[in-house]
């Protein structure tokens, strides 16, 4: 008789887990259906990026780039705030979005800092305003260091930039340092076994294709936000959910074993808006006031009650309104 109950039991599970996460893959797939009707896609430096394309190209360009497991779908509320008066294009960083998720593609922060470039050249884009999120703000103060003749202006929205100091650097009370930051991680780093590759496979896939696990992570991590309470994480979900877990190990790889960068914020000569959510517990607001004492002619704005993604903030979206029609 308990033989009999422990039976039942287990096919009962069994067939509940295969139905919610056949039903997961199913409410995936249609949201991936409808992020495809407006995107667009250009192969630059061998490999498929999408973007999305709003406004009218007669009209000032501005580019915008996401955060790490991010999208172009991140900026619709900013996007459709603005594209009335500005040619708007999201772009989706390699691997994530709805871009190739290629095993041969270098995902080093220079491959794909040149990558953008040359799509917005393709694109006959040759000035601009830039604006980036945590990691795609990171990689927008990189491009503004490298290619300040082509930033028009520069817009920071809870950007990555490592702020720790080296022994012979120290930060004044007026909170000045040596603005040539060091960027990298020594070679040899991921040098890991076979074996540990694989359980790093398997906890990203489950991770990655658990809709529960990945929405206490989602809520715990980003803390406070307007954008928490809306449809966001269902299509950050989704859009995850097809991301291998090899490639983002690679992606994570071609990061720790790239050559040490330097980014001298002085080069960074775009007059720049830097915002923060006073929340943000990943890009704390130290970064962003380490930002605005560092790089000339910016502005520093605090979102109050925010967190990591102020990207539906109406505070927000007003300050960026009033910065791009000076």
């Amino acid at each position: 008789m308990l033989h009999n109950s422990l039976s039942v039991f287990l096919k009962t599970l069994l067939i509940s887990v295969f139905s919610f996460y056949f039903l997961t893959y199913l409410s995936s797939i249609h949201i991936l259906n409808d992020l495809k009707k407006d995107k667009k896609t250009i192969v630059v430096n061998d490999i498929e990026i999408s973007f999305r394309e709003y406004g009218n190209d007669n009209e000032k360009d501005i580019v915008f780039l996401h955060g790490f497991a991010g999208s172009s779908h991140d900026w619709t509320h900013i996007i459709d705030n603005i594209s009335d008066k500005y040619h708007c294009i999201a772009i989706d960083i390699p691997p994530f979005g709805l871009s190739e998720k290629a095993m041969n593609f270098d995902y080093s922060d220079l491959s794909i800092v040149k990558t953008i470039i040359d799509l917005l050249d393709s694109l006959g884009i040759e000035r601009f305003t830039l604006v980036g999120h945590s990691m795609g703000g990171y990689l927008s103060i990189l491009m503004a260091s490298m290619y300040p003749e082509r930033i028009e202006k520069l817009v920071l929205f809870d950007a990555a930039y490592p702020i720790q100091l080296t022994s012979s650097e120290s930060i004044s009370e007026s909170g000045n340092a040596n603005t040539k930051q060091s960027l990298g991680s020594n070679e040899g780093q991921f040098l890991l076994n076979d074996k540990v590759f694989s359980l790093y496979e398997l906890l990203l896939d489950v991770g990655l294709k658990t809709y529960p696990a990945f929405k206490i992570v989602y809520k715990n991590t980003l803390t406070e936000g307007e954008l928490l309470d809306n449809d966001h994480f269902d299509y950050l979900f989704a859009q995850n959910y097809f991301l291998p877990s090899k490639v983002l190990i690679k992606f994570s790889k071609d990061k720790s074993m790239q050559r040490t960068l330097q980014i001298d914020l002085a080069k960074v000569n775009a007059e720049t808006l830097i915002i923060y959510g006073e929340k943000d517990n990943i890009t704390p607001v130290k970064i962003g006031e380490f930002l605005s004492k560092n790089i000339k002619n910016s502005k520093f704005v605090i979102i109050p009650d925010e967190g990591h993604m102020p990207l539906s903030s109406s505070i927000a979206v007003r300050a960026l309104k009033e910065f791009l029609s000076r």
